[in-house]
C-alpha cells in the first residue's frame, strides 16, 4: 500500500505500537519538572498539551490546585498540573501523563482521546513514519488458537 504522493511503503501496526512510537517522541522532551502536556504545548504537536484548553476550562480541571492557591495565574497552574503529573507518573510508573491520564482522566482522556487516524497523523507528523494502524493479530476474529 502506498500513500499518495509518496514513494514509501505504508507500515501496518498495532494501536499499542503507534502509541510506543509517539511517546517516545514525548518522553524525548520531558524534564524532572515538565510533563509531555508541557512538551506539547511548548511545540505545538500531539493534543497540544496545556495550550490546547481555554483558561476557564484549564482551571476546571485542575480545580483541586485551583481550590488551594485562588488566584493562580496560569503560568503557575501548567506548572503545579505538570509536577502533579510527573508525580503520577512516578507513582504508577507510566511512562508519560498521557498513561495516566488514560486511566485517570483528570486533565483529559489520555489515548483515548484519539482514534486511529488522529494516532496515524501524529505519528507521521512526529517520526515521518507512514503507518497504518491495524488490528492487533492476536484479537482477530478470523484466526483460530
Amino acid at each position: 500500500m502506498l500513500e499518495k504522493h509518496s514513494s514509501r511503503a505504508v507500515q501496518p501496526m498495532t494501536r499499542p505500537q503507534a502509541i510506543d512510537r509517539i511517546r517516545k517522541c514525548l518522553s524525548a522532551g520531558e524534564t524532572e519538572e515538565q510533563c509531555a502536556c508541557v512538551v506539547a504545548s511548548r511545540y505545538g504537536m500531539f493534543c497540544g498539551g496545556f495550550s490546547r484548553l481555554s483558561d476557564k476550562e484549564l482551571r476546571q480541571r485542575y480545580h483541586w490546585i485551583v481550590r488551594k492557591h485562588p488566584g493562580v495565574a496560569r503560568e503557575e497552574l501548567e506548572r503545579l498540573a505538570s509536577l502533579y503529573h510527573v508525580g503520577r507518573q512516578q507513582a504508577t510508573g507510566c511512562a508519560l501523563c498521557c498513561d495516566v491520564e488514560t486511566r485517570d482522566h483528570c486533565g483529559c482522556d489520555g489515548w483515548n482521546s484519539f482514534d486511529s487516524r488522529t494516532l496515524e497523523s501524529v505519528c507521521r507528523d512526529m517520526t515521518g513514519e507512514l503507518i497504518q494502524i491495524v488490528e492487533s493479530p492476536a484479537s482477530s476474529a478470523d484466526e483460530k488458537v
